[in-house]
């Protein structure tokens, strides 16, 4: 797999990671309906959570997939960045 490659499948996980939030938040809600405001408040830290990996994969996604991509059409090999990041 290549890095751009493994950022475009970061993208689709940005895309579960958002679902996940949306289910949060319904449950969050659930729970307040329910009076069950212990819940309501793990809800909200997971989606917050889930908020917080959301957006650093979708930095990690976009940085893979343009940055490489870019370095790829110069013609520098993966192996010459895997030993600027060692």
């Amino acid at each position: 797999m290549t890095l751009y490659e493994m950022g475009t499948q970061y993208a689709v996980e940005v895309d579960n990671l958002q679902q996940m939030i949306t289910a949060c938040k319904e449950r969050r809600r659930f729970a307040m309906r329910g009076g069950n405001h212990a819940e309501a408040q793990r809800q909200e830290r997971l989606a917050e959570l889930h908020a917080q990996q959301r957006n650093d994969l979708l930095r990690l996604s976009a940085w893979l997939r343009n940055y490489y991509d870019d370095e790829i059409q110069k013609g520098e090999t993966h192996e010459e960045h895997q030993s600027c990041i060692a």
